[in-house]
């Protein structure tokens, strides 16, 4: 599940797209065009770049001074069972997942997104073979301690 923001420049036409995780971790960035070498020294002066998205929040978002340069936008969250088919990545018995999923509240659908990546690194270490999505969701795994 990624939180995506696009980020405009008004006078300068540079676009950024930043993709942060559950956590609010950057996991991916991308730029419309290759910058300069001034563009780049600003950008990743370690006072700017919105390594999480609190960061962009306070620095981005909140500082006057970028609103007046910038546009930001907020893709919405995707949380629909398609997303968490495609980001748990196990294909197996999808109709039962499905009917699975769609039994959740929206904060049982949110705690299934962000378990994920525990429940990953728990398989990792544990050498356990992972569980159908429908499994996952039935037996609440999104719930455990890993």
């Amino acid at each position: 599940m990624i939180t995506i923001y696009k980020v405009k420049g008004l006078s300068i036409g540079l676009e950024f797209v930043f993709k942060y995780d559950l956590n609010g971790v950057l996991v991916a960035f991308e730029k419309n065009k290759l910058l300069n070498q001034a563009q780049v020294e600003w950008l990743y002066n370690g006072k700017i770049f919105p390594e999480t998205e609190e960061k962009l929040h306070k620095v981005w978002i909140q500082d006057l001074d970028m609103r007046k340069k910038f546009k930001i936008e907020k893709a919405p969250a995707d949380l629909s069972f398609e997303s968490l088919w495609n980001l748990y990545g196990y294909k197996v018995s999808r109709q039962d997942a499905e009917k699975a999923f769609n039994k959740l509240n929206q904060i049982e659908v949110l705690k299934c997104f962000q378990a994920l990546k525990a429940y990953e690194d728990y398989l990792a270490r544990t050498k356990i073979a992972k569980a159908h999505l429908s499994r996952y969701i039935n037996g609440r795994y999104f719930e455990n301690e890993y």
